[in-house]
């Protein structure tokens, strides 16, 4: 079996699992603490649990991919990867709440928000990690403001006309818990933007795992702003009794569990012949040209803007080329020239992963699938010669 193929394998594992435990839940004989009161549902421990495998399942997936970069990464990933583990751990509190119908109970029902107090936080300090190391700056990477923002807005907050949620509080008392699930809120939405940015700036292989982490904290920070508007209108209502407030949780905990898998496929080896170009008929693909394996190296770059400089050569032999052509020798040799130049910054100095000259020219010609006549269409000859 492949190395993608294992990975595929794993990541379906992690969603049966999720699904089977969920599901297992609701054999459990029902809880004899319910007595027909407001807050109960009984998906709510079912659902929960699907979010639970989930998130804990991506933590794994994000510590997998560590081999794949360089050393001074590997904190922000553990910081990312621990990010979801709290997730994860932490939800065990929603289960046993549903079951035993805890809510009533003050410190129980506190409990609940540990999830994703924590997590949100170990979310934005990784991903700010990856905003500084890529050499993106910003007022948003400064944690002193950030705090500021939450404290203003939760003060902010205290002004806006809300319910009491729990008889044991008074106004004040919980005016001062409100702190707790505003930072998620300003955390997870941080966390989402920096990610986006990095979207934006990444080289081509690194533009699913980006992609899909910023929808993943997206969602989560619009779950964040979600309990935040039932902070101030109540908990007895159909969004919340329906237990729907857990979609937008457990589909970002699904798109930051496929941004894991896509940030694991980064390095393994491909070939440019999908499935169904392999079963009907892919082997008559075209043959690579020198254009496509630079296109293809300029993918690898984490930060595209570091290696433009190197590309003016190709662009004007594109510009000026005709389709179908054969190109001369020296626009060959230009060619030629640009992938060094491209070839020596991934090996020195491209910031994320780690290459090797070997490593990198292996890539290629099993990602082309390029044989020995190929190479002497192209100036892979001359690389590898």
């Amino acid at each position: 079996m492949s190395a993608i193929a294992k990975l595929r394998l794993r990541v379906i594992l992690i969603v049966i699992a999720a699904l089977g435990i969920g599901s297992g839940w609701l054999l459990l004989p029902p809880s004899a603490n319910f007595d027909g009161a407001t807050f109960y549902s009984p998906l709510g421990a079912p659902t929960t649990l699907v979010d639970l495998v989930l998130a804990i399942g991506g933590g794994v997936l994000f510590l997998r991919a560590l081999h794949n970069f360089k050393q001074e990464l590997k904190p922000a990933w553990r910081m990312v990867a621990l990010a979801q583990f709290a997730v994860g751990v932490l939800t065990i509190t929603f289960p046993i709440i549903e079951y035993y119908y805890l809510w009533p109970n003050i410190w129980w029902n506190m409990s609940s928000y540990l999830a994703y107090l924590v997590g949100s936080i170990f979310m934005y300090f990784g991903m700010r990690k990856f905003y500084k190391i890529l050499g993106l700056k910003g007022r948003i990477t400064s944690a002193l403001l950030i705090g500021i923002v939450i404290l203003v807005g939760w003060v902010l907050h205290a002004f806006i006309p809300h319910i009491v949620v729990w008889d044991q509080f008074n106004e004040h008392q919980y005016d001062l818990f409100e702190l707790i699930p505003f930072v998620p809120i300003i955390c997870y939405s941080a966390a989402a933007y920096m990610a986006f940015r990095i979207r934006a700036k990444v080289g081509k292989e690194y533009g699913m795992s980006f992609g899909w982490l910023t929808i993943g904290l997206s969602l989560q920070a619009a779950s964040s702003i979600a309990i935040g508007v039932l902070e101030l209108v109540g908990y007895e209502n159909w969004y919340f009794a329906s237990r729907a407030y857990e979609i937008p949780t457990i589909l970002g905990d699904i798109g930051i569990l496929t941004a894991a898998y896509y940030f694991n496929a980064i390095g393994l080896p491909t070939s440019r012949l999908g499935f169904w170009h392999r079963l009907f008929g892919g082997a008559n693909m075209q043959p690579a040209t020198s254009v496509d394996i630079i296109v293809y190296v300029v993918g690898m770059a984490s930060d595209t803007s570091k290696i433009d400089i190197y590309l003016d050569n190709m662009r004007l032999i594109t510009a000026h080329h005709k389709e179908g052509e054969p190109l001369d020798a020296q626009e060959q040799q230009k060619l030629y020239e640009v992938y060094t130049n491209l070839e020596n910054y991934l090996v020195t100095k491209e910031p994320l992963r780690s290459f090797t000259t070997d490593s990198l020219r292996a890539d290629i010609t099993q990602h082309f699938g390029i044989t020995p006549e190929q190479s002497a269409q192209t100036f892979w000859g001359r690389v590898t010669g």
